[in-house]
């Protein structure tokens, strides 16, 4: 059995919300060093299961996104969902 794109990111959205909240992080500011952990931990996994030149595509076509659709500067911050 498959897992849906869709399925796929309910899970991330609820174990990066469960990730942050066990960080026990003091203010927003922290958010970001956290989540680059887990970036890079994803990386590295997604390399040693893939290859790393697709796993550097894939990295890279996420960053693109990011820096095109994504607030230049930092939003409020809402409940991962």
């Amino acid at each position: 059995m498959s897992i849906t794109q869709q399925q796929a990111e309910q899970l991330a959205k609820k174990a990066v919300g469960d990730y942050l909240n066990a960080c026990n992080l003091q203010d927003a500011s922290q958010i970001g060093d956290v989540l680059m952990k887990l970036c890079s931990v994803a990386g590295v996994l997604m390399a040693n299961a893939e290859g790393s030149e697709q796993a550097f595509d894939r990295l890279l076509g996420t960053a693109q996104f990011v820096l095109k659709s994504m607030p230049k500067q930092p939003a409020h911050l809402g409940r991962v969902q």
